[in-house]
């Protein structure tokens, strides 16, 4: 809010009213405008935030991918691991096996994690977008 064509009015309008040698105190008023322009650069600061903040959780979505498929890929490498036993063996095929399914878990549930970290993270961009709804009058 700055002093304005409405202002201006209620000046002039004001002036009819008290008549030509009404004087209106502008140094009165002066603080409040002052105030107002502090609280616009506020709010052009609150969408440079939004928009650093929109930039911030596109980076981590991408890191956070990065690691998925990572895991993802050395889970895949570990289905075929024999951990230097020898899968001919009914013994070592068994413990193969079992070590493959403890690490086919532990692969799984850390991928989850980075699926929902990503999730999560896309609900927030939206509240960030819905931001730009709460704009001054």
């Amino acid at each position: 809010m700055s002093k304005s064509a409405t202002w201006d009015k209620a000046v002039a309008d004001a002036k009819k009213v008290l008549g030509p040698s009404a004087k209106i105190p502008d140094k009165k008023i002066d603080p409040v405008f002052k105030a107002a322009e502090d609280a616009n650069k506020g709010w052009d600061g609150l969408g440079t935030l939004r928009d650093g903040m929109k930039k911030k959780i596109l980076e981590l979505q991408n890191l956070e991918s990065k690691v998925r498929n990572g895991l993802q890929h050395v889970g895949d490498e570990f289905d075929d691991e024999s951990f230097g036993l020898d899968d001919s063996k009914p013994d070592d095929k068994k413990k193969i096996s079992q070590a493959q399914a403890i690490f086919s878990k532990f692969f799984t549930d850390a991928e989850k994690i980075f699926d929902d970290n990503n999730k999560n993270l896309e609900e927030l961009d939206k509240h960030l977008i819905d931001i730009k709804k709460y704009r001054r009058p």
